[in-house]
């Protein structure tokens, strides 16, 4: 089954066709990256969804001791603070690690971590300003997590691999990820004119699990996106949405191209009570050491 119509693969077309041929393609700055990303996730329920999931899933079933968390690509923390804020009195001791090569990323993820230990819980939080992969574990984490990052590294399977080996025996893997669908078209088609190659999807994930012998267990988080500032007399928290959703600041690219941007998802949106929302499915994939 065809995930388009006939006249939405011709705007696909003319998309792709429009950033081939573009001269150059202005790239998120790291400030403006992190900004976008936060109203991106602020209007979107795909992060509830998921923390959902996790308590449910692997919070609740970890142990009451001792536990080492590993967060790869952790950004502003945003997300990590919300899984200690989880924890913090459930488990004697948390470990928790973040890897982030965005300095102020970074900066803002300690920030937030900085949790005060209670009596019940003592908490030791630090972040590393480097990409995943640039030194060696031991197998020393009851908890990775890999939360919509794994696009930005460098070789996706050998991090995997090197995530799976940094685990103690019985630790989890998480890995949420996007799958290449309607949301993802355009983003994909920049990421590619940007960095000379395609993005990272759930189908390329599963590949290398089924390829590799790797056990895992997956659900769809079917999620969706608040879009509505995006159209109507666009705000500036419409603009960083849609700058978000293609990686690239859209108002810098050409007018034809920016028509056909819209016309595109204006089609795969649907509206509820007024507002203008956009299909944010994103698939979790969990791996257990044996």
């Amino acid at each position: 089954m065809d995930l388009y119509t006939y006249k939405q693969g011709k705007i696909i077309d003319s998309i792709n066709r429009s950033v081939a041929g573009l001269e150059q393609v202005h790239a998120l700055s790291d400030e403006a990256y992190a900004q976008c990303l936060e109203i991106f996730e602020a209007n979107s329920d795909q992060r509830f969804e998921i923390l959902n999931w996790l308590e449910k899933n692997v919070l609740a079933q970890m142990s009451k001791g001792s536990n080492s968390i590993l967060s790869i690509g952790c950004g502003t923390g945003a997300f990590d603070e919300q899984i200690l804020h989880n924890l913090i009195g459930r488990m004697e001791q948390i470990k928790y690690l973040g890897i982030e090569p965005n300095k102020l990323e970074a900066a803002e993820f300690l920030k937030r971590m900085q949790v005060k230990s209670d009596e019940s819980t003592a908490v030791d939080s630090s972040v590393l300003v480097e990409k995943f992969g640039g030194r060696p574990f031991g197998k020393e984490f009851d908890l990775i997590l890999l939360v919509q990052s794994i696009y930005y590294l460098d070789d996706r399977n050998d991090a995997i691999d090197a995530a799976l080996d940094a685990l103690s025996p019985g630790g989890v893997l998480i890995i949420v990820v996007a799958p290449d669908e309607s949301l993802n078209v355009i983003a994909n088609q920049i990421w590619q004119r940007q960095m000379g190659h395609k993005s990272y999807f759930s189908d390329d994930l599963r590949l290398h699990f089924d390829t590799m012998g790797i056990e895992y267990n997956e659900t769809r988080i079917s999620a969706k996106l608040n879009a509505t500032n995006c159209f109507n007399a666009i705000s500036h928290e419409g603009r960083d949405i849609l700058d978000f959703t293609v990686q690239a600041r859209t108002s810098l690219l050409p007018e034809p191209l920016q028509k056909d941007i819209f016309e595109f998802l204006l089609s795969i949106s649907e509206v509820e009570a007024g507002n203008t929302y956009l299909p944010h499915p994103v698939d979790i994939f969990r791996c257990k050491k044996v």
